[in-house]
């Protein structure tokens, strides 16, 4: 574990995506993006923490103490503390300090929150490749020689090779990014924030079911994946309710939108149970497992854009 490394890199990351919110966001003053920026940055690290604890709630009251105010005192690291931090807490955290800087107007929320998906994942893609540094972002044993290469895998300290999940979710991350930065300008305000949301949440379901390390779970539950699943239905709902508003568009879409409803269930159901047959299934290979996982990760991200995006028409009033 090189935490100094790990310290820098993260910092880098952060920096290269704060160069992106402010260099990209010029339509807005100088001093709102300042305000933006820095309750971004406190709120991040703040609710990165109070995710982590809330995650691991239970075992924080066990040990009692003051465990949960110092995510990185080597005294608690017997326990499995470490780096208590979770980068869907970092995520909530910059949007509602974007939500706070412009909740008097919904026009400049919509633009911030792009700014804030812009930057935020930039920084989360770089910050990714980092991870190996703390021996994050790890996955299964490689069992086949042909894989056993950089970047498919590693090797770790006991000369084994396993999956470089940090590798794949960085990649994953700017592909994102890329994606975002090309048709930032022909969105409509907010769309680019949504798109983000949507395209992580999609591959942060299959990403998180590789790894091996010390993600945060409730029993045999990955906290990551319910978290994705959660963000996706609730973009899909705002999306039907957004529609709803608008009788003409709604009587034109209501079916599709009932038939996005129905796919998201049942791929949702389909990841559950996959996740079950990873470990107990006799008929499907592990490979087979992931492959399957992989196309109804696809299929909620198809689904959660034809509910929550195409919508330039349409008038916010959240």
């Amino acid at each position: 574990m090189n935490l100094p490394a790990f310290f820098l890199w993260t910092a880098a990351s952060v920096l290269a995506g704060s160069a992106v919110f402010w260099l990209c966001g010029r339509e807005l003053t100088a001093g709102l993006r300042t305000r933006t920026l820095i309750l971004a940055l406190a709120f991040g690290v703040l609710c990165a923490r109070a995710f982590y604890v809330l995650a691991r709630l239970g075992f924080f009251i066990e040990i009692g103490g003051t465990a949960w105010l110092w995510p990185a005192d080597p005294e608690w690291s017997e326990w499995g503390v470490g780096l208590g931090f979770a980068l869907w807490g970092a995520v909530g955290g910059a949007a509602l300090s974007g939500w706070l800087c412009t909740m008097r107007k919904p026009e400049e929320r919509r633009r911030m929150m792009d700014l804030l998906a812009l930057g935020g994942c930039l920084a989360i893609g770089l910050y990714r490749f980092g991870e190996f540094l703390i021996g994050e972002g790890t996955g299964p044993y490689v069992e086949s020689d042909a894989f056993c290469f950089f970047p498919i895998a590693v090797m770790n300290e006991w000369g084994e090779w396993i999956c470089a999940v940090f590798v794949w979710e960085g990649l994953s991350a700017l592909i994102i990014f890329l994606i975002l930065w090309r048709g930032r300008n022909r969105r409509a305000p907010g769309e680019t924030a949504r798109l983000f949301l949507i395209l992580f949440c999609a591959s942060q379901i299959l990403w998180e079911s590789l790894r091996r390390d010390s993600f945060l779970r409730w029993m045999f539950v990955r906290v990551s994946q319910v978290t994705a699943a959660i963000v996706l239905a609730a973009l899909i709902v705002q999306g039907i309710r957004r529609t709803h508003t608008h009788p003409d568009l709604w009587n034109r879409r209501k079916k599709e939108l009932i038939t996005c409803c129905a796919v998201f269930l049942i791929c949702t159901g389909a990841c559950i149970a996959l996740e079950f047959a990873m470990d107990k299934s006799a008929y499907l290979s592990l490979e087979a497992c992931y492959g399957l996982e992989a196309l109804c990760c696809i299929a909620l991200g198809i689904t959660a854009c034809r509910a929550a995006m195409h919508s330039h028409n349409l008038t916010d009033k959240e």
